[in-house]
């Protein structure tokens, strides 16, 4: 009875493994944001962030964010852009220039929407 009680809870213990290894391992090559939002986001980009902002910046930030969840650069974007008043943008426009900048840095897209309130914080950026 007790061996067989430890491979049950080896194996529960292996599953939870492999389902938390699985969900960390998404990163914004997996498609996470549509195409809709990469246009939405380069006519936001165009009026708000483009005077001061070329995408080498991006490029460079992005390389600065390796690794960590893309909500976290969202909620920077958030807190200190634009610089003249930042937080004026709707939060989705903030989401669709993130789109935007990383279908610039070839990323590519897919069929999710990219959304903060829904799994943005499990995915990971890759330094392009």
């Amino acid at each position: 009875m007790m061996k067989n009680s430890r491979r049950v809870i080896l194996m529960l213990g292996s599953l939870v493994l492999a389902c938390t290894s699985t969900a960390q391992d998404k990163t914004i090559n997996d498609g996470v944001f549509t195409q809709a939002q990469v246009d939405a986001g380069q006519v936001v980009y165009d009026a708000s962030c483009k005077t001061c902002h070329d995408m080498r910046f991006y490029r460079d930030t992005l390389k600065s964010y390796d690794k960590q969840p893309v909500l976290w650069l969202w909620e920077t974007m958030l807190g200190t852009m634009p610089a003249d008043n930042p937080g004026s943008l709707m939060l989705e426009e903030y989401t669709d220039v993130i789109a935007y900048i990383l279908s610039e840095n070839g990323f590519p897209t897919g069929d999710t929407k990219l959304d903060p309130d829904n799994g943005m914080d499990e995915i990971h950026i890759l330094s392009p």
